[in-house]
């Protein structure tokens, strides 16, 4: 499963996004790398989230058509999401994740298409409703969270600190496998920064022994 983590911060009016970059088949062998961040830097807000990446592109392209800013799009997403998931013929779950600034303020808000994969628990289909300030997943196991002594980003720590807690994050969910053994998270790391004034967008590090069609494995190890 995608990686996302994220921190929304109004103590430093800014939202830091952890990601992961490897896309791949059921089978978890790998397909391509790529940013898994959609940045709408005019309003500014991003996209991301899990599940069927050509059903979130479109999604996010055409919400972003449809809205004017951030304020608009969460006010237009349940009733327009399911529109154009029959336009596009979107039969294959995915899952929304919207970061930006809603009445000023630094939110996160989760939208999902029906299907079995809820990330969430219950959460009906094309609800949107905020998350909180923080939004971590997948979660480790708690062998390594305890081996690691990790503990929680908080939104409220520094913004340097706050990037290196969800990069940590992201290390332990890469260790994490799949039900086959191998992992979901690979390609590199990538941390994406909102504030009002724009988006930053760095790699912080990559993965080079992960390689496109081939599975990932939890222990660096090629297969």
């Amino acid at each position: 499963m995608t990686a996302v983590n994220i921190a929304a911060s109004k103590r430093h009016s800014r939202i830091i996004i952890a990601t992961d970059a490897a896309s791949y088949y059921s089978n978890g062998v790998v397909s391509e790398f790529r940013s898994k961040v959609r940045a709408v830097p005019e309003w500014p807000a991003v996209i991301t989230g899990r599940g069927n990446a050509y059903g979130q592109d479109v999604a996010a392209r055409e919400l972003s058509r449809r809205a004017s800013n951030f304020d608009e799009l969460i006010s237009i997403v349940s009733r327009d999401l399911p529109l154009i998931v029959e336009e596009f013929r979107l039969d294959q779950y995915f899952e929304l994740i919207l970061a930006g600034f809603f009445n000023k303020q630094p939110m996160v808000f989760f939208i999902r298409t029906p299907g079995e994969h809820n990330s969430m628990g219950d959460w009906p289909a094309y609800f949107a409703c905020p998350v909180g300030p923080t939004l971590f997943g997948p979660w480790p196991s708690a062998d390594l969270i305890a081996a690691a002594g990790f503990v929680n980003p908080d939104p409220d720590n520094g913004p340097e600190q706050i990037a290196s807690g969800l990069r940590e994050l992201l290390e332990l969910q890469r260790r994490t496998p799949a039900e086959d053994g191998f992992s979901r998270v690979g390609g590199y790391a990538e941390i994406t920064t909102i504030t009002p004034m724009g988006i930053d967008q760095q790699i912080l590090c990559r993965w080079p022994e992960d390689r496109i069609g081939h599975r990932m494995s939890t222990l660096n190890r090629e297969h």
